[in-house]
């Protein structure tokens, strides 16, 4: 993984000229900054270094009215190389920038005290006193200071020497999909489009699509270059020129984003973890520094987490889940905080509300996303919390669930703990609603889902009811369910009814009656007697083996008697079990079909024996 180092300091104080002592290049490029001496943009370099090899470098403005560029460098740094002139000390800027580098997510740091061949002992010693104490209880205490002088040479390799040794240590990973935040556009006779930045995250090959973002615009890395020469890859922390295919300079500008097809989302609401410096009133409107780009936004606080944030912005912007950012007010511009981007696509939300979505976000891990779902969270969901596409998750997904660490039903998922708590409260309303309408034998499942209080619907619930079923939890008839144990309170029509139809129906024995044939000999409506048929099945006094063909309980046990009685130790065939009971196909197949389910005779090829 390459690193990026970058300057901090008060403006004047010899950044870009200590810089240029380290590389050779003057990062000072604009006409203006030449002609005032005052560096007004980034400027970038490479610099060399025993045992690392070439490093880029990037030398941020000093002067407050410039800090907005400065940010833009500094979001990518890895080290921070801290400019403070040794005969002035610590200034406005320096103490600025120092608050911004505190609130990003970089751990290395070196000072150096330039223009040392203008001071004496003793003001170096009060510069370095005034360093020490601006980095006392920070992370960065106990940092080098390293006192230079870019004229005499003085101090350059024990510098070199310290940066080679911070970055020789093992940072952190940026591993992930690859995205360039893009600080410069131009155009190249014969080349077309290019655009340069940091590379964030990573690795780009050339030749790879990519995505041009908020446009969405999707071209190809046509070619690329790192500091001046010609790269066929550059991994994350490396400076970068893109030459894009097919895409026009007025299609570009500073603060988009050239990312890998699902490394970014344009955006105009994000999450983000912040920690404050000097926390702003509830809505207020404030400026974030985020990649090269910076916009104007409304920051909402969360009263169940002091560091959670919501950005409404005022424009799309482009963001990456974790990306660093900083926080400013709006006016006057003052440094408020900064930390990264916890939901790139987040969903506007109250004050109060519990945000369990971005807690679980947090983990950046899946099956902790999904555990943070009671009642299951869909594949798109889990994608726009981790900040990925579906497509991109869709491995790990797989590779949770045939751990069995998730349970999946449609694209709706749950852990085992929330899958077994979201089907007790699932059943807890299907029995209230039972406890409501006993006589009803059967309910509508979205009516169960209604009280449940659950969201879901269609497939998911389709692939829900049929689990349940399946484990005996409940039983079903096509989008109605009823408890396992539930049995309908019959009132005393219903009774009359369904005793006089077992009557008719036991009076044909293995060949019962059709129901319009017992509502003929009733003289009822078939109607009356479908439904009294349904009754009686989700009463348990009658047993449906096929669509129109029904047996009374007391029935079935004599049946199963006589079979038991006459084939015990034999195979026999359907058409010896026809004639035996005297029936004909239509009631054998059936009956004997019914046998195999609940257990009673096995079927071997063409013939069954009785278990």
């Amino acid at each position: 993984m390459a690193q990026l180092i970058g300057t901090a300091g008060h403006v004047d104080h010899g950044k870009t000229t200590l810089i240029k002592a380290l590389t050779g290049v003057d990062t000072d490029r604009l006409p203006e900054e030449k002609k005032r001496g005052l560096t007004i943009d980034i400027g970038f370099a490479a610099i060399e270094l025993p045992g690392i090899g070439k490093i880029s470098i990037v030398d941020v403005p000093g002067h407050e009215r410039f800090i907005g560029n400065m940010l833009v460098g500094a979001l990518g740094m890895d080290v921070v190389l801290l400019c403070v002139a040794a005969d002035q000390g610590v200034m406005p800027q320096t103490v600025e920038h120092f608050a911004v580098v505190k609130l990003l997510p970089v751990d290395k740091l070196v000072v150096a005290l330039t223009r040392s061949d203008l001071a004496d002992e003793d003001t170096v010693e009060l510069a370095s006193m005034q360093v020490r104490e601006l980095l006392e209880g920070s992370r960065f205490e106990g940092a080098r200071i390293v006192p230079v002088s870019a004229i005499t040479g003085a101090g350059l390799e024990e510098l070199k020497g310290e940066l080679g040794r911070l970055l020789g240590e093992k940072g952190v990973e940026k591993a992930g999909k690859w995205y360039l935040p893009v600080d410069r556009v131009f155009s190249r006779p014969g080349h077309g489009t290019v655009v340069t930045g940091t590379l964030a995250r990573g690795q780009l090959k050339v030749g790879e699509p990519c995505v041009v973002l908020p446009s969405g615009e999707k071209t190809r890395a046509k070619g690329m270059h790192s500091h001046g020469q010609s790269a066929g890859e550059v991994v994350a922390g490396m400076r970068v020129a893109l030459n894009l295919a097919g895409v026009d300079l007025d299609e570009m500008e500073r603060g988009y984003v050239v990312s890998e097809a699902g490394g970014c989302f344009a955006t105009e609401l994000f999450d983000g973890r912040i920690d404050w410096v000097e926390k702003p009133k509830h809505g207020s409107r404030i400026r974030i520094s985020i990649g090269a780009d910076e916009v104007i936004g409304k920051v909402f606080h969360n009263d169940h987490d002091p560091t959670l944030e919501q950005f409404r912005c005022e424009r799309v912007t482009v963001v990456a889940k974790d990306q660093p950012m900083i926080v400013r007010s709006y006016s006057p511009v003052r440094v408020l905080g900064g930390g990264k981007v916890l939901i790139p696509e987040a969903r506007k939300r109250r004050k109060n509300a519990f945000a369990g979505e971005a807690a679980a976000r947090s983990g950046s891990d899946l099956v902790q996303v999904v555990h943070s779902a009671p009642l299951g969270i869909m594949s798109g969901e889990i994608a726009r919390l981790l900040g990925e596409s579906v497509q991109t998750i869709g491995d790990e997904i797989e590779r949770s669930k045939n751990a069995g660490e998730i349970l999946g039903f449609a694209g709706l998922w749950f852990t085992g703990e929330n899958f077994r708590s979201a089907t007790d409260r699932f059943v807890v309303a299907l029995n209230e609603l039972h406890r409501q309408n006993p006589a009803k034998s059967l309910l509508p499942r979205e009516q169960v889902a209604k009280l449940a209080d659950v969201p879901w619907r269609g497939k998911a619930l389709d692939r829900l009811v049929s689990y349940w079923i399946h484990d005996g939890v409940m039983r079903g008839d096509g989008t109605n369910i009823a408890s396992a144990e539930h049995r309908p309170e019959l009132s005393a029509r219903q009774r009359s009814l369904l005793d006089r139809v077992k009557v008719v129906l036991d009076s044909g024995g293995v060949s019962p009656a059709a129901a319009h044939v017992i509502a003929d000999g009733l003289n009822v409506p078939k109607q009356a007697v479908e439904e009294i048929l349904r009754v009686g099945v989700d009463a348990g006094e009658l047993v449906r083996v096929e669509e129109g063909i029904y047996y009374s309980e007391a029935i079935l046990r004599q049946l199963r008697e006589r079979l038991l009685a006459e084939y015990a130790g034999k195979r026999f065939s359907a058409a010896e079990f026809k004639e035996f009971f005297e029936t004909s196909r239509k009631f054998a197949i059936p009956l004997l079909e019914w046998f195999d389910a609940v257990g009673v005779t096995l079927r071997q090829g063409d013939a069954r024996v009785v278990r």
